[in-house]
């Protein structure tokens, strides 16, 4: 096929398992000037609406479908030719598509596909649909239609909508995994290696109220932890002063006490994502607060978010991205660093993180209170360090800082294992718990030969710093399918058909031999040791059994007692 139908090709060779793809249409066989009806679902026939075969406007030697919406409720009329006769819903799991959208066309829509009468798919809201001017993979899970028809009828729901499809086709989708199998699954292994591995959910895509879509089930069956991607954000949770929407918040700790997962909270004051009320693009004190009138609203809010979900989320990150990206301050001041010039800086002053902290620990002592930040996961970084100091200022003062998180969104080339473990490690003599909160890992060129395999591997070494560390517990991915994640260059586990990428199995790796060596008595400390990847091993008698051994395999001397590394180890 065309263009982009070499793409999910390229993707199959490189995943454990295939996607079979039938081709409905990809207009070659038709003249430039055709046209496709466009069906009104109350009014027949709407000749305003224009489906027109024309040369690919990234390509002029293919032919594409060029769309023009008039009018609401009216979608593209496919004849489905041979596949009339069965019901294309009992053989195949997605309909998929590219689309192309001129900078022109708004971003967000609202997609429909009906098969004969009956609606297969309508999306719940109007979604960003992807990058303008550039050809994007669209797939959608298919709701089972009763009886086989002729006729598939897809669009956007719009009235002035001004956009391209081509390759439009059916997908059977298998999974490359069984999720029914525990063993197969990442929380499975997490678990038995005493870590947590989370995902943020987007709750107004994935219903986690439905336990048997399958969307549900891939996330509570691989991970014991979840976050809201935005649902728990201040502009969602407070809209306007006092009046508080804990929905879809509920809604996530309800699906996680079903699944015994945990929850964090994200995030409780941040300069992005503030309601207009209280600034209007977390910089401007728009409303003229004074001092005590910010810290008040910050009080508020934090006093009743946190009181609402005592006992129902584990762990808070209490303050979000509060360090200024420029901390030259470290080449005078070593100790020193310089924080974002939010509102919450400029009218509470520094000192509105103390406050932060403190209001949350009232509202709720047993939970494990986070900072958290962007681009300071690499030693030798001067954001980095400025990081590290300002934790440090933190305990110093007293402050109930329990964990200190890593976003770690990262492009593949980026990660530095050696330069996250050594500034990881140093958080533990300060005793205070890490974590990875917002892992994904984009590609610069998704379908380049081998880019697949690079993400996963940058994935596990990641990923395995965090088990070297018994201060290190959770690696959370930020989303579940790439078509869902809010950054380019297919970045997560999963592809939008829930196929599990070469990373997921990575990953999955990492944690069963992080698993493997807990049951074997093997912890993280002889495991990362010094940060050689080599150790020496003696018996209880002082005889050298294993000189310059690699620390992974400890686990697989036979059963006894060994000194390893300085450390006493059981291997049973």
């Amino acid at each position: 096929m065309k263009r982009l139908m070499v793409l999910p090709l390229l993707a199959l060779a490189m995943a454990p398992a295939a996607a079979q793809e039938t081709v409905v249409c990809d207009f070659e066989a038709m003249a430039l000037g055709d046209t496709l009806p466009m069906s009104n679902l109350y009014n027949g026939y709407d000749t305003d609406s224009r489906a027109e075969v024309v040369a690919d406007p990234a390509n002029p030697q293919n032919k594409v479908l060029h769309v023009t919406n008039k009018s609401w409720n009216t979608l593209i009329e496919i004849d489905l030719g041979p596949l009339a006769s069965e019901n294309i819903t009992e053989s195949y799991r997605q309909l998929a598509f590219d689309l192309y959208r001129p900078a022109s066309d708004g971003a967000y829509k609202q997609f429909v596909a009906r098969l004969g009468a009956d609606t297969i798919y309508a999306d719940a809201g109007f979604y960003d649909q992807g990058q303008a001017e550039a050809w994007v993979q669209k797939a959608y899970f298919m709701s089972r239609a009763d009886a086989p028809a002729d006729k598939l009828y897809m669009g956007f729901n719009s009235e002035d909508a001004d956009f391209y499809v081509d390759n439009i086709r059916l997908v059977a989708v298998d999974n490359g995994y069984d999720f029914t199998d525990e063993k197969q699954t990442l929380r499975h292994h997490a678990q038995l290696a005493g870590k947590n591995i989370g995902v943020a959910v987007p709750v107004w895509r994935i219903d986690v109220g439905n336990d048997n879509l399958e969307a549900t089930q891939t996330v509570f069956r691989n991970f014991n932890m979840v976050v809201a991607e935005n649902e728990m954000k201040p502009d969602a949770l407070q809209p306007s002063r006092g009046q508080f929407n804990f929905g879809d918040g509920d809604r996530l700790c309800d699906f996680a006490e079903r699944h015994g997962m945990a929850v964090r909270g994200h995030t409780l004051v941040w300069h992005n994502q503030a309601p207009a009320w209280i600034t209007s693009d977390g910089y401007k004190n728009d409303h003229n607060y004074t001092r005590a009138e910010l810290l008040e609203i910050m009080r508020e809010h934090i006093t009743a978010v946190v009181g609402h979900y005592k006992g129902r989320v584990s762990e808070w990150d209490v303050v979000n991205e509060v360090l200024d990206d420029d901390q030259s301050i470290i080449r005078t001041n070593p100790l020193g660093y310089k924080l974002r010039e939010s509102v919450w800086q400029k009218v509470i002053g520094d000192d509105y993180i103390d406050s932060a902290f403190v209001y949350a620990h009232r509202a709720d002592p047993d939970a494990r209170l986070y900072i958290n930040d962007y681009g300071v996961e690499f030693q030798g970084k001067a954001k980095t360090q400025a990081y590290y100091n300002l934790v440090r200022r933190l305990l110093d003062d007293g402050l109930p800082v329990g964990g200190v998180g890593f976003q770690c969104h990262l492009t593949v080339g980026e990660a530095d294992s050696a330069k996250f473990s050594s500034n990881v490690k140093r958080y533990g003599a300060l005793g205070v718990k890490c974590a990875i909160t917002e892992l994904d890992m984009s590609m610069p060129d998704p379908y380049a030969a081998g880019a697949e395999e690079q993400q996963a591997e940058e994935y596990a070494k990641m990923a395995k710093v965090m088990m070297n560390y018994g201060h290190c517990e959770s690696v959370v991915v930020w989303g579940v399918t790439d078509d869902m994640s809010w950054r380019q260059g297919n970045p997560l586990l999963f592809r939008s058909t829930l196929e599990a990428k070469p990373a997921f199995f990575a990953l999955r790796d990492v944690l069963k031999e992080a698993a493997e060596n807990e049951a074997s008595g093997i912890g993280a400390a002889v495991v990362q040791g010094d940060g050689s990847p080599f150790v020496d091993v003696y018996d209880l008698s002082g005889r050298p059994v294993a000189k310059g051994m690699l620390r992974s395999r400890v686990a697989d001397l036979p059963r006894g007692i060994y000194i390893a590394g300085g450390k006493c180890v059981v291997v049973k």
